[in-house]
């Protein structure tokens, strides 16, 4: 790989933090988190090409762009998760099956402590995370003897709100945190005020 070529490689990944993280510091940390996307652009495909051409492709390759009409719900999800256009709702899974993911879009208001308390009834040792960018709540938790992970990611607007389900083997918990982390920070609505 030519000199050219791995500094092209930095600075995408620069730049796509520049995206994923609110602030400098968290920037050397992402770098390891994402580096996983960049990858899944094909290297020998690389050679050559312009900075604009290898961002392009690692959009094409990495990540795709869901939207919900209704509400002007927006994120990009990774391109791992294929979509059922034959079955009812927004669930996808992956190739080989063992990973999902499921969208569900709620018209209506639902203030932020009223989830909070909600989710505390079902699972009372949650520990909702708030995303300081955007306000996502994020709570993970462990299925099937702790095989399985799942984290649940909650969009308030002041018109709709989102519930995001990822399933995802325990062992995979790195791969996906970078995912998750991806998703979040691509969330966004046509609405100006975020709950």
């Amino acid at each position: 790989m030519t000199e050219k070529i791995k500094c092209c490689i930095i600075f995408i990944i620069a730049l796509l933090l520049s995206l994923v993280t609110a602030c400098a510091e968290q920037a050397e940390q992402g770098v390891e988190k994402i580096q996983h996307l960049v990858q899944m652009t094909q290297g020998d495909e690389r050679e050559g090409m312009s900075l604009e051409d290898m961002t392009e492709a690692f959009s094409e390759n990495a990540m795709s762009q869901y939207a919900d009409s209704a509400s002007g719900f927006r994120m990009q999800y990774p391109s791992v998760f294929l979509f059922d256009e034959e079955a009812e709702g927004n669930r996808a899974v992956t190739e080989d099956g063992k990973a999902s993911l499921e969208i569900i879009n709620h018209e209506g208001v639902l203030p932020e402590d009223a989830l909070v308390e909600s989710i505390r009834l079902l699972i009372p040792d949650a520990k909702p995370e708030k995303n300081e960018q955007n306000g996502c709540l994020q709570v993970d938790t462990t299925e099937d003897e702790g095989k399985m992970c799942r984290t649940d990611l909650y969009f308030l607007t002041q018109k709709s709100f989102h519930h995001i389900i990822i399933k995802y083997p325990a062992g995979e918990k790195e791969i996906y945190s970078s995912y998750i982390e991806y998703m979040i920070n691509t969330m966004e609505t046509n609405d100006t005020d975020l709950g």
